[in-house]
């Protein structure tokens, strides 16, 4: 991933918190149909020998798990929210118009070996971690168990686990950080002016990380 250095994101723990919080990625793999994607929730394994790992499932429909080269390294991308910036926005422009558009965004990029797997004990803890980690998200408290055993099993049988070892781990946070702060400002303004779902959700992101000098 490109990554000018204004917007580089390398801190553990900051890559750690925006993958609990935007689990949907993009899984991207190489084999011999060339390149395959799924998108699939994943979650982050931290091992006290300092090995972290990427866990979801695919279909076992899918055929990716079968096509995959494992001997290749995966590509797993996690996005949040977007925006378009517009040059009208930056204080600056008054000053000989030199701005021009833009896209303000997060994103976090994973590589390592993707393992498939299908044994039902492994499968059976994946689902139960994610589930109660995406539950915990919405308030709720549903548990494997409040599904018929028989129906669960069923399941198991059509989903195949994967697991990604990274080898690398970055992030990329352009929120408007390369621009004076009367431009920063500009943005925040116009952003909670269009009040979107997107565009308030980064500028709660600039806020959040390069603040305002109102």
């Amino acid at each position: 991933m490109y990554r000018p250095k204004a917007f580089r994101v390398d801190d553990p723990a900051a890559i750690a918190a925006f993958i609990a919080t935007h689990p949907l990625a993009m899984l991207v793999t190489v084999g011999e149909s060339g390149i395959e994607s799924t998108h699939l929730p994943m979650f982050l394994v931290e091992s006290p020998d300092g090995r972290r790992t990427l866990r979801g499932h695919i279909a076992r429909a899918n055929e990716q798990w079968k096509r995959t080269n494992t001997a290749l390294p995966a590509l797993v991308v996690f996005r949040g929210d977007s925006h378009y910036i517009s040059p009208n926005w930056y204080a600056t422009k008054r000053n000989g118009g030199r701005v021009v558009p833009t896209y303000d965004y997060v994103v976090v990029e994973a590589r390592g070996t993707a393992r498939f797997f299908d044994d039902p004990a492994s499968l059976l803890e994946l689902l139960n971690r994610l589930t109660d980690m995406q539950e915990k998200n919405v308030g709720e408290n549903w548990r494997l168990e409040d599904a018929p055993i028989e129906y669960i099993e069923a399941q198991l049988r059509a989903i195949v686990g994967v697991d990604v070892e990274i080898s690398e781990l970055v992030g990329a946070f352009k929120l408007s950080q390369n621009h004076p702060q009367e431009n920063i400002d500009g943005v925040l303004a116009a952003l909670e002016r269009l009040g979107t779902p997107s565009s308030l959700s980064v500028a709660g992101l600039i806020r959040a990380h390069y603040g305002s000098a109102k």
